[in-house]
Formats: C-alpha cells, sequence, structure tokens
C-alpha cells in the first residue's frame, strides 16, 4: 500500500490504519482490510490487535517500527505485559504477530478481569486541539482507553462517546469523524487526584521499555515484603488483611475495584497473598498509590525483579531430625492401591496426606510406581451410528434445498447457511469428517458469490419490472445492492444484457 501513514506518539494501530484509509481516499472497509492486511476477514481491534507483521512491512522504509516496538509503543500491550509470566508474555507478542483469532484476549486474562475496556470510543478534547495544531490531523491516543479509567494524565477527565468501535468488525473510524458527548462522572472534585495518579502512573508503565517479566513468586514476595515494611505483618509469612484494608480502602475510586472487606476472596486479600495468576494493572496502582505513591513505576518493577525466588534454610547445629521414613510410606501407599485405584485410594482416610508426602519428598518412585499400576480404561462403545446419521442428514439437506429453490429471494445459501438448517448444527459442524455424504451434498447444492449476484440481479429486474421503473444499469447495481468493485465479470456481462439488450465483448 502506498503512501501508508507513519504513526504518531501514542498513536494506536487501529487509528494508523483507519488514517491510511482516509490518506488513500478508501471508502470500502473490506477494500482496506486488502490493501493494508492482504486479509478481508481481519477484525478492527483497538487495544491488542493482530497481523502486526504486515503493518511492520508497511513501514519498512521507515528504518524502524518492527513488531516488537510497535507492540510496546502503538497497542495496549504493555498494559499486561509487566504483571504476567514471560511465557505468557512472549506467546502473546507472537500472536500478535501474525493472525491470533482473539486468541491474545484470552492469554492476558482481559475478557474475564473485573477491570473491564469500555466498548465506546473516548477522546480528549484538549489532546485533539494540540494534535491538530502539532499535525495538521488527529488521532485515537492509547492513554485515551485505558481499562476503567477514562482520565487524560494532561487534560482530566475524558469524554465518553456515542460511537462504538464494536458496531462493525471490520471498519476502523477515524478520530477526526466521530463527534463526542460529554463523559459524565460523580464525585468528581473527590476522585480528581486520584484519578490523576492512577492515569499518570498508568502512562509510565505504558511507556516503560520490552523486558523481561517478573515471575508470580516474586510479586507474591513484594508485596509481603511490602505489607511487613508498613507494619501489616503477623510474625515472618503471614499479613493482617485488616490492616491493609484501612490503608487501602480510601484509595479505591474505581467503582469495578470495590471491594467486601469481609469476603476471604476479595482481590485486595488475595493480591498479598501467594500469586496464583496475574492482576490488572488498577489493582497494582490502587495499592501503589496508598503505600508507595513516590516510587516510579521503574522502580517498582526494578524492586519486583530483585526479589530472590530461593528460600535458603539455615540448619541449627543443635537441631536433630529423625530419618525419613520412606520405605514406611512407600509400603502404606502399596497397601492402599491393593485395596482401591489411585483416585479412590488418595480419597481414603489418611491417603492424601500420604500422597502428597511421597510426591515431595520420593516423587520419581511415585510416579514410576502409579504408572505400573495404573487401571485399565475401558474402552467406550461406539454409541453413535454414523453412517445412518450421514444418511439421514443427507435427506434432510436435499429437501431443505429443494424448499429453498421455490424461493427466490434471501440470503446467500452458502455452506454454513444449509448447515444452520439442519438439526443440531453445532454437533454436526464439528464432525463433518464423519459425514462425507452430508459434505458432498453440502459442496453441490451451497451457492456461489457468482450464483447469489445473479439471483440478487434477478430480484431486482423483477421488482423493477413490477413498479415498471427505469432499468438503467446504475439503478440496478444499486438495488441488488452489487458494488462496482466487487460485482463478477460474467454477472458484469449479464447486467449489460439486462441494461442494454446485448453482451458487451
Amino acid at each position: 500500500m502506498r503512501s501508508f501513514p507513519v504513526p504518531y506518539p501514542d498513536e494506536l494501530i487501529y487509528s494508523l490504519v483507519a488514517r491510511a484509509g482516509i490518506r488513500s481516499a478508501i471508502t470500502s472497509s473490506k477494500q482496506l482490510l486488502d490493501e493494508v492486511f492482504g486479509d478481508r476477514k481481519v477484525i478492527a481491534t483497538i487495544d491488542l490487535p493482530s497481523h502486526l507483521s504486515s503493518i511492520s512491512a508497511l513501514l519498512t522504509n521507515t528504518g524502524q517500527f518492527g513488531v516488537q516496538q510497535l507492540v510496546y509503543e502503538h497497542t495496549m500491550f504493555p498494559m499486561y505485559a509487566s504483571f504476567i509470566d514471560e511465557s505468557v508474555r512472549i506467546r502473546a507478542m507472537e500472536r500478535m504477530d501474525n493472525c491470533s483469532k482473539g486468541s491474545v484476549h484470552l492469554m492476558l486474562g482481559a475478557p474475564a478481569s473485573i477491570v473491564k475496556t469500555s466498548d465506546n470510543f473516548r477522546v480528549c478534547p484538549a489532546c485533539v486541539a494540540e494534535q491538530k495544531q502539532k499535525y495538521g490531523e488527529s488521532y485515537w491516543s492509547r492513554l485515551w482507553f485505558l481499562p476503567s479509567l477514562p482520565y487524560c494524565p494532561e487534560h482530566g477527565l475524558l469524554s465518553q462517546l456515542t460511537t462504538s468501535y464494536h458496531d462493525s468488525r471490520h471498519t476502523y473510524h477515524a478520530c477526526e469523524r466521530i463527534q463526542s458527548q460529554p463523559f459524565s462522572c460523580n464525585d468528581q472534585n473527590k476522585t480528581a487526584q486520584q484519578f490523576a495518579y492512577l492515569a499518570s502512573k498508568a502512562q509510565e508503565v505504558m511507556r516503560l521499555p520490552a523486558q523481561k517479566s517478573a515471575t508470580q513468586q516474586q510479586w507474591s514476595l513484594f508485596y509481603n515484603h511490602l505489607a511487613h515494611d508498613f507494619g501489616c505483618g503477623i510474625g515472618t509469612k503471614q499479613i493482617s488483611h485488616d490492616k491493609i484494608a484501612d490503608l487501602i480502602v480510601s484509595k479505591i475510586v474505581i467503582p469495578e475495584l470495590a471491594i467486601n472487606i469481609y469476603k476471604e476472596t476479595n482481590w485486595l486479600r488475595t493480591i498479598f497473598r501467594r500469586h496464583r495468576k496475574a492482576f490488572s494493572y488498577l489493582q497494582h496502582l490502587t495499592v501503589w498509590s496508598a503505600l508507595i505513591p513516590e516510587m516510579s513505576a521503574s522502580e517498582i518493577i526494578k524492586e519486583v525483579k530483585s526479589k530472590d525466588t530461593v528460600t535458603v534454610l539455615i540448619l541449627k547445629d543443635n537441631v536433630h531430625f529423625s530419618p525419613i521414613p520412606r520405605e514406611e510410606n512407600r509400603d502404606r501407599w502399596r497397601n492402599l492401591i491393593g485395596k482401591a485405584p489411585i483416585k479412590r485410594a488418595r480419597k481414603l482416610p489418611g491417603g492424601g496426606a500420604l500422597y502428597t508426602w511421597l510426591y515431595r519428598n520420593d516423587r520419581d518412585w511415585l510416579l514410576a510406581f502409579n504408572r505400573a499400576h495404573q487401571s485399565q480404561s475401558i474402552v467406550k462403545q461406539k454409541k453413535v451410528d454414523w453412517r445412518a446419521r450421514d444418511r439421514s442428514l443427507t435427506k434432510q439437506l436435499i429437501r431443505i434445498v429443494e424448499r429453498l429453490d421455490t424461493v427466490i429471494d434471501g440470503p446467500r445459501r452458502s455452506k454454513n447457511f444449509l448447515l444452520k438448517q439442519l438439526d443440531d448444527y453445532g454437533t454436526v459442524s464439528k464432525k463433518l469428517k464423519l459425514l462425507p455424504l452430508l459434505s458432498c451434498a453440502l459442496n453441490r447444492y451451497q451457492e456461489s458469490v457468482f450464483e447469489f449476484q445473479a439471483r440478487r440481479l434477478t430480484i431486482a429486474v423483477i421488482e423493477k419490472s413490477k413498479t415498471g421503473a427505469g432499468m438503467s444499469r446504475w439503478q440496478l447495481m444499486r438495488s441488488a445492492s452489487i458494488p462496482k468493485e466487487r460485482i463478477l465479470p460474467i454477472v458484469d456481462d449479464l447486467l449489460d444484457w439486462v441494461a442494454t439488450g446485448s453482451i458487451t465483448n
């Protein structure tokens, strides 16, 4: 694609593609996807886009904007990168390089997070004015799309737009073409200061360089030590969650982070316990704002990574340990396995504790013994006669096709459309490899693009003949909803014949 624009600071990839469409005067969303990605099925994703290798290839002449730079400087990925496992960070970046099919959001935990991304566009009018003065045009800044944080680090509360970027899956909306309405926020004076802190810290996190992520164990040690530094510890390892709540609850201004201090599983308790999952950036920032507001995000991340993940135990000379009853516990496990299978043996009195001890202290023997004494799995008998079902579904499909042949209007009768007319579409669509007759019939009777365009043209001609209206070429194309860019040559000839009475050579 020629004249592809260079991204501005903090500009989203979504905004970059939208500006490319305006610069090239492309009005068709599918044509824009063809030009930029070479794929008409790409979804317009505002926060964690994929196919970034195509964007990087269009910017090769600039000598910069590799995939990693695009990920860290022009997407919302840095909001997650510092708080997830290193293996997840690497796999997510690999998926964003090519086609991800929505897996990046799932890997980063965005759908399950209590901190949600707004469906509507946001904009800062003051930033837009500055952009137009400096660059001559406006663009979508990623600092406007912080999940659950509608606040500009420089100018305050953002404006909420009436348009949602989910309205069309393949359309990229440009910033200049969207009208806004004010964003309503209760308790503005009360929360403005805390919003400003969270937004500034979020900006610091967004602009962190690409680096290896801290482990969940390091995050656990960091928050454990942080609680003890503020006098909220009990002994050497435990934490007084009531004291922690007294320090932090007053700093919570995001509705999604409201907690029930009497609930054992609220997020404030779990973030100070052992980390078994990643927490959202807002949960981390809220704790930082209450306990260490003066530290920068880079300093905090550096402190987290400095935490040692290995605990060294120093044994005292005057402490005597009894020998490990390894053989005794092996015999006890053998006796349990002689009475019941492995899974049931673990549920017997004392079985769970014995299994845990052996797994921690004698794992190699336990796993080898269990493999040798696994119960033979029962081969399940085939419950479905797929050959009979194949014949039945094929007959049903033929009846449906015969019924559809009597109706001229309707959507395109594609393979998926015909499948949805059958009983139990969900199962059938996944088991087509077991249904050869049905697959062959679907390929035979599905309607091609040419047939669909020709049928739409026929419907338009019939309607025009009933009303006595003219049959000029452009009127027929509009009535049949056939765009000029996608009309097939044979349909084009057919259209000329209908409009002029002769086929052009």
